[in-house]
């Protein structure tokens, strides 16, 4: 991402700081008429990708070119078109009314600008992906089997449904999330972060994991899961927790790729985390019609058995290499007890969505909390000029996303008209032979594949229009079909080979990129049951009595912990074969509809590890490395200007 100076620069800044302000005014006073909301939003955000991102890796990093120029004016004009006809563009009727000469030019421009946006914001396999389902579009009908689409298009006919639709295409119902809710909640959450709420999570993860076993590794987690309620993005949570945690987890005796994929797996979880959750959330209520509210009140359980999970290993990892604490001067009891309103503003979006109030106008509010508290607790309060510079670059992030789901638009109108998702619904429930478990193997195994090189948001847009379908003609809970979705898709940015945040981890710790993938991948291996686990037990999403939620999510911790003990083969003590092989089974038993099963399941977890506690408890403890962090060393960081393709809120 380019840093721009001087007259550009202010320009550059200027024009991001409108786009907030129009954001905020209209997260106040209401939406506009959709397609006119779209354009203007899409009319702030798509001509930035050009200006802020370089066309390649020739291109200058700290000036505009005339190509860039040339593409920011290209790709205003249709929006504007858009915005002027409105009106007449609501009342005329899709495929019905014909498309213009005029339309189809302008139309051709804005698909074209937008795939250029996404190209050099979000990375090159994603453009390639869209690009790859609008040729589907267009070859469909000669295509064999399921895949075979009985209409053909013009092209006129394709650029009315990319352009002129107005639930589908670049101007569709997901541009219309990204302009109504997630730009808001992106202010929201860069103003919560730049108000210094980032560097107090990070001094009471010290204060409450440091002293313990793995300390460094555990604050990690810590400081990663309260940094994620935040930010919803994984790239960006690994470099601001990760520059201080995987240094001081090297320096304590970790390996350097099971440092940086520690880091990586806990960062990952950072769009899993409620309220925010990148996109993810936001989109997740528009495909199922489950109000916002709800979606993250469900994945509250899942995200706290995530973290605990990778908690679990770094625990069990630390007994086993004889890894120690970590000592540090904290701050007076009475700073962190007043910096502790910096944390308000979260609970007040909490509070107005729990009292009715719309997502938009409970981000806002909670904005204007964040400004406020921010001179009270901050210790750098919002003055004017930090505003400016938050909106500034709260919009740089909102470009990433706008490029995304303008994109992915085009993406769903391709799987729409042609029936190939009902179509490979179908064909998976069929593969499956009616068995829910196998069927959800092959949908974890379609989403790894499809999380491959793309971001999470079109990862899960992509493979819920196949998985969910599948898995709704199986009487999944909807809103549990759509998360077990969404889980592959954010965890696929830890799995190899791309594995951006395991990548941007693995810089941090010079380490190797792949060994740390495969490292995340095995540490966070309980995050990756924690789907099936909410599946077959909706107790995990907060349907049911509470003392079946307590008990059910009690014992799911304690078989996932006993998983994670195997793997790492060591509980209180080194695990043999047998024992770990043992402990597999019994965790992996406790998936199951029936809370009898997980109970007993529990119980022998839980006598085994009393008698491997009391053994263990006989024989002299072995001594265990630690460190001490000097004042000042246990900063939170600011991302770099140039992250990963599925970087900030995904």
């Amino acid at each position: 991402m380019r840093r721009l100076s001087g007259v550009v620069g202010w320009a550059v800044g200027g024009w991001a700081a409108a786009a907030a302000l129009f954001h905020i005014w209209t997260a106040y006073a209401g939406a506009w008429e959709p397609r006119e909301m779209r354009a203007i939003h899409l009319l702030f955000l798509i001509p930035l990708a050009f200006v802020l991102f370089p066309a390649g890796k020739r291109s200058p990093e700290n000036r505009v070119t005339l190509v860039d120029w040339a593409g920011v004016a290209l790709s205003a004009v249709p929006c504007l078109y858009v915005i002027r006809y409105a009106q007449e563009l609501t009342e005329r009727w899709e495929g019905v009314h014909p498309v213009s000469t005029g339309q189809v030019i302008l139309g051709t421009i804005l698909v074209v600008a937008v795939l250029e946006a996404s190209r050099r914001a979000v990375g090159f396999w994603f453009f390639v992906t869209t690009l790859l389902f609008m040729a589907y579009l267009v070859v469909a009908p000669w295509m064999p089997g399921f895949l075979q689409s009985p209409r053909p298009y013009s092209y006129p006919q394709l650029i009315e449904m990319f352009f002129l639709y107005a639930d589908e295409g670049v101007l569709g119902s997901l541009t219309g999330i990204s302009s109504n809710l997630l730009m808001i909640f992106i202010l929201f959450a860069a103003f919560m972060l730049h108000s210094g709420v980032g560097q107090f999570f990070m001094d009471i993860s010290i204060l409450l994991a440091g002293r313990f076993r793995g300390g460094p590794a555990k604050v990690a987690v810590l400081s990663s899961g309260l940094y994620g309620t935040i930010s919803g993005s994984s790239v960006a949570d690994c470099y601001a927790t990760g520059t201080f945690t995987i240094p001081l987890m090297k320096k304590i005796g970790y390996k350097p790729e099971i440092a940086a994929g520690i880091e990586a797996t806990a960062s990952c979880g950072g769009p899993l985390m409620p309220p925010i959750m990148g996109a993810g959330a936001f989109i997740m209520a528009e495909l199922t019609g489950v109000p916002y509210q709800k979606i993250i009140v469900a994945a509250a359980l899942p995200a706290i058995l995530y973290y605990l999970s990778i908690m679990a290993t770094v625990h069990w990892e630390a007994l086993a290499h004889g890894i120690g604490t970590m000592k540090a001067e904290m701050p007076p009891l009475s700073s962190l007890l007043r910096r502790a309103l910096l944390f308000s503003p979260f609970v007040a979006v909490l509070y107005f969505l729990e009292s009715g109030y719309s997502p938009s106008k409970a981000a806002l509010y909670s904005l204007l909390t964040a400004i406020v508290v921010s001179w009270v607790a901050g210790d750098q309060p919002m003055t004017p000029r930090r505003i400016f510079a938050t909106m500034t670059e709260a919009m740089r992030s909102g470009v990433m996303i706008a490029a995304v789901l303008a994109a992915s638009g085009l993406i769903v109108a391709a799987m729409s008209r042609t029936g190939v998702a009902l179509a490979f619904s179908s064909t998976v429930v069929n593969f499956s032979g009616g068995y829910l478990i196998v069927a959800l193997l092959l949908i974890f195994a379609i989403v790894s594949v499809l999380g491959t090189g793309i971001p999470t948001t079109p990862s899960y847009i992509l493979a819920v229009t196949v998985g969910g379908a599948a898995l709704a003609k199986l009487n999944v809970d909807i809103v549990a079909a759509h998360l077990f979705v969404f889980y592959y898709a954010v965890l696929a940015d830890v799995t190899p080979p791309v594995a951006v945040t395991a990548v941007a981890a693995a810089q941090i710790a010079n380490a190797n990129p792949m060994t740390t993938g495969w490292q995340a991948t095995r540490i966070g291996i309980g995050g990756f049951l924690a789907p099936f686990l909410f599946v077959y037990q909706p107790a995990l999403l907060m349907k049911g009595d509470w003392p079946t939620i307590v008990v059910t999510f009690v014992c799911a911790v304690i078989g996932i912990s006993a998983l994670c003990a195997s793997l790492a083969g060591h509980m209180f003590r080194p695990l043999g074969w047998g024992q770990r092989a043992l402990l597999a089974a019994v965790s992996l038993a406790a998936i199951s509809p029936h809370l009898t099963v997980s109970l007993v399941t529990s119980a022998i977890v839980l006598a085994f590890g009393t008698w491997d506690w009391w053994h263990e408890r006989r024989r002299p403890a072995p001594a265990a490395t630690s460190v001490t962090v000097t004042p000042g060393e246990a900063r939170i960081a600011t991302p770099p200007a140039t992250l990963p393709p599925s970087s900030l809120m995904e």
